[in-house]
């Protein structure tokens, strides 16, 4: 029989060892009454995942495409599905064991629930970066992440009553960035949570880090604002200053002065890449 929760995440050629990271904290979770939607990307030998964790009930979906595609495809197939609640996480991340627990208890009273980060790679572990930011139970407004992101799809959740099947850009980098500031256009109440947490790698397969500025991240966070607010204009006028400020940063690519935002301590993802 199904369950009403479905956890969804995305497999490719990785490490072993993320994986066993990723699956033990869920085999570990508190709530046990789940499904875990694979989306599959050329990953070889799932099944002995499959076999490794009977004790989940995972369901695995052979899908090969971009980044964006990928999600799109997990998300439609939950839609369809007929589940009441989407946690997202990511297969090379790991969950404290009460993750699906408070997204689900958060989620009584709110559409969107976003959980606290801890960043770590082979040198460092940060806990709980975000709160330095953000009071635990506080509501996520639009305007928060105008010019800035929280929401990852490795520490989101959502209900699903009201979301109708999604298509994104097959090129869309920020998917997540992107697919929450659409949810909170449309009204969805969003809420942030240090009740649990994910424990975000940091490592050089990732798309983004947190705080990590780079001459190639400044050059990709200028195209991918450009993307973000070129797409978000058509929603909510709002953009509209956003995408003139991010074409006239574009157009002074070369002067570094205009194009990072030095002074923030605990910067967001994408904070640091603004016309000052």
């Amino acid at each position: 029989m199904k369950n009403k929760i479905a956890f969804l995440t995305v497999v490719f050629p990785m490490d072993f060892g993320y994986l066993i990271n990723f699956f033990d904290s869920l085999d570990g979770q508190t709530y046990k009454n789940f499904d875990v939607v694979v989306v599959n990307d050329e990953y070889v030998g799932f099944q002995n995942i499959i076999q490794r964790y009977s004790n989940l009930n995972i369901i695995e979906l052979k899908f090969s495409s971009t980044h964006a595609k990928n999600r799109e495809f997990g998300i439609n197939y939950i839609i369809r599905n007929n589940y009441n609640i989407l946690v997202f996480g990511d297969s090379d991340d790991y969950f404290k064991s009460n993750r699906i627990e408070v997204s689900v208890d958060k989620l009584l009273e709110y559409d969107v629930v976003v959980n606290d980060l801890s960043l770590f790679n082979n040198n460092t572990f940060v806990r709980r970066y975000i709160s330095n930011r953000i009071n635990n139970n506080s509501e996520i407004y639009i305007e928060f992440i105008e010019k800035k992101n929280i929401f990852g799809m490795s520490n989101s959740a959502i209900k699903l009553g009201k979301l109708k099947e999604i298509e994104f850009n097959k090129e869309l980098v920020a998917v997540d960035w992107y697919f929450f500031s659409t949810l909170l256009i449309k009204g969805y109440k969003a809420v942030f949570t240090n009740e649990t947490e994910t424990f975000y790698r940091q490592h050089d397969e990732n798309i983004i880090g947190i705080g990590n500025i780079t001459d190639e991240i400044i050059e990709k966070g200028v195209n991918l604002k450009l993307e973000q607010y070129e797409l978000l204009v058509i929603k909510d006028v709002r953009y509209k200053k956003l995408l003139i400020d991010m074409k006239v940063l574009k157009n002074n690519m070369k002067d570094k002065e205009i194009i990072i935002e030095k002074n923030i301590e605990f910067p967001l993802w994408w904070e640091e890449i603004d016309l000052i």
